[in-house]
């Protein structure tokens, strides 16, 4: 008791559901992510501070917005000052969104082999000719790649002398706030990235063979998940390929959490809508190839957890998904059980789809 006493207040950070990692986000979550990113600057200037930092890795996703972690990433600003993270800003926030636009929603990829941003003067050659035609490209990606080299892009030397004396300089507070609604603009602006193949959004209206079957299936899932819950509670429930999320909404109302894992970006980009727009406020969603998921990596592989630690639930739903693990990816019967096995902590509603 005497050594309680002499604390006044403990301050408990509100704990994290359910991380997920940028490689695994689909476009729309790369726009919220920046669109946040840039509003709490400009609010932190009202308030005399500025971040520091302009990692993605800094934010995760509930309830469908995106909620920055590190609030050790603010600090003070001063007029005239450079804006230490203006650069880290371009390479791991602005490049990929630029890329994904231009180029198509795979280069959202690549950012797993490169966990602290892509050097610009890579970036900029990987983007075609008009986006030199863009202002903000222009300036903060091809112009900004020209004084830029593979070292001085390396997050290793951010603090170092060399790359605060690279840094802008000059920042008043007005002329930054001008610069974030800049970027603000165009993130506005890009609604939506290249497409340039099939994707599954309408696979409900144009694949299934009649209502009959969806009503039947929709009829026999909420069967066998209130006899669950009745047994015990349903803590989390994971849905492999969810699609556009309609069985992960139903599932939702037997379980606190939903994690959907969907290969397509635009149906993860749906079902982020989804979230946002309706009640059901506890799924969480990000895009995942089932065939290349994410592994433990980064050091000494603590860094970023696999998705197997992460989204391992009590029930697992694979519905009509076992075929194209099985033709399209060439997964052995045994893979896909095993697979499913290390997902689910008891329960596993798979449905075979006939030939």
């Amino acid at each position: 008791t005497s050594k309680i006493s002499k604390y006044y207040k403990k301050l408990r950070p509100h704990q994290i559901v359910f991380q997920s990692y940028p490689f695994e986000w689909s476009y729309g979550q790369w726009r919220k992510v920046l669109y946040a990113y840039l509003q709490i600057n400009k609010i932190a200037l009202s308030h005399g501070m500025i971040l520091k930092d302009a990692t993605p890795y800094n934010f995760y996703f509930e309830k469908g917005q995106a909620v920055l972690l590190d609030t050790s990433s603010f600090s003070f600003f001063k007029e005239g000052a450079p804006w230490l993270a203006y650069r880290q800003f371009c390479s791991e926030l602005f490049s990929p969104l630029a890329l994904m636009h231009y180029n198509g929603q795979r280069w959202a990829r690549l950012t797993l082999s490169h966990l602290r941003g892509m050097p610009l003067n890579f970036v900029s050659k990987q983007l075609p000719l008009k986006s030199w035609l863009n202002l903000t490209c222009l300036l903060h990606i091809h112009l900004h790649s020209k004084y830029a080299t593979n070292d001085s892009d390396n997050s290793s030397l951010r603090n170092s002398k060399k790359y605060v004396e690279e840094t802008p300089k000059g920042f008043s507070k007005d002329k930054i706030i001008s610069l974030i609604h800049m970027f603000q603009s165009i993130v506005v602006k890009w609604k939506k990235p290249h497409l340039f193949e099939k994707h599954w959004i309408d696979y409900y209206e144009k694949d299934i063979a009649t209502p009959i079957y969806l009503e039947n299936k929709e009829a026999i899932i909420r069967n066998w998940l209130e006899q669950i819950r009745q047994q015990s509670k349903i803590e989390s429930i994971l849905d492999l390929g969810a699609n556009t999320g309609k069985f992960s909404l139903l599932a939702a109302e037997y379980t606190n959490q939903i994690i959907a894992l969907e290969y397509d970006d635009t149906c993860v980009d749906a079902i982020d809508k989804t979230i946002s727009s309706s009640s059901k406020k506890n799924i969480f969603c990000l895009r995942m190839d089932l065939a290349e998921s994410t592994p433990n990596m980064g050091v000494l592989e603590k860094e970023f957890s696999s998705i197997y630690t992460r989204a391992q639930s009590k029930l697992v739903l694979c519905l009509a998904l076992i075929h194209h693990l099985f033709i399209s990816n060439s997964l052995s019967f045994y893979k896909i059980a095993s697979m499913l096995d290390k997902m689910s902590r008891n329960y596993v509603i798979v449905e075979f789809i006939p030939l």
